[in-house]
């Protein structure tokens, strides 16, 4: 059985008021995980309570065995990653130099980065195929070449679990293929722990292999076999009449 890297514990979260509890839900090392869910449900305040970004209201997160509360922002920072949905984008920086950030917590006292670092960048680059993109301007990347830079940050940063928001949000339907195969091809290839929030129900079940649903009636986790077995799809939307087409792979 794989080892849980991360294990969540009744969660609630919320900022003044409850906005989603009783989540309770695991990820083992190599696992792709997406999380499913209306707008609204607290899909990306589920992943920001996971990275330590913000405070859940009540319940536990563990990270690797130990309660996230304990880990200080650089240890953190050593073994998990988060890229954010749409993150604002800086003006004269080269792609190469946003890709490079990932090393930050690496740097010497001087913030500089190791010469040792620079061949860790060009290979992640390289793998990405953004390679000869590395002087552009990265704020005149396209929405799929901005969306690879970003993840080869969180590679760069060379943490075990990467969190992503909305990673094929805004892309055409070649580019959110490509990215979540990329996902999918990280997590088997190097055993990291990625988990991202989507609304391609679609994708999520080819490629995934466990699903979170925060649906209106309640959190569900399982892989996609089970949750389809179960009818977890249909119970997404609260009164919606949509239903789960087993031969689409998507709501109806």
């Amino acid at each position: 059985m794989s080892q849980n890297v991360i294990e969540l514990k009744e969660l609630s979260l919320g900022y003044n008021k409850t906005l989603y509890s009783e989540i309770s839900a695991s990820a083992a090392k190599g696992e792709l995980i997406s999380v499913i869910g209306p707008n609204g449900a607290g899909k990306s305040t589920l992943l920001k309570s996971i990275a330590g970004l913000i405070s859940t209201m009540s319940g536990t997160i563990d990270i690797f065995g130990k309660d996230l509360k304990r880990y200080s922002a650089k240890s953190l920072a050593s073994i998990l990653s988060f890229v954010p949905a749409q993150s604002t984008r800086a003006h004269n920086l080269s792609l190469y130099d946003m890709v490079a950030t990932g090393s930050y917590n690496r740097t010497n006292w001087l913030g500089q980065i190791p010469e040792s670092e620079e061949a860790l960048i060009n290979g992640i680059m390289e793998r990405l195929c953004i390679s000869h993109l590395r002087d552009t301007d990265s704020s005149k990347l396209s929405d799929g070449e901005y969306q690879r830079a970003s993840i080869a940050r969180s590679l760069v940063q060379n943490s075990g679990i990467i969190l992503l928001d909305e990673p094929t949000a805004f892309l055409d339907i070649e580019n959110k293929a490509i990215i979540t195969k990329l996902l999918h091809d990280i997590s088997v290839n190097e055993g990291k722990t990625i988990i991202f929030s989507t609304h391609d129900l679609p994708l999520a079940i080819k490629m995934c292999d466990k699903i979170w649903i925060m649906g209106h009636y309640g959190f569900i986790e399982g892989s996609p076999e089970e949750l389809i077995k179960k009818g977890a799809f249909d119970k997404i939307f609260k009164d919606s009449g949509l239903r789960f087409n087993p031969q689409a792979l998507t709501l109806i």
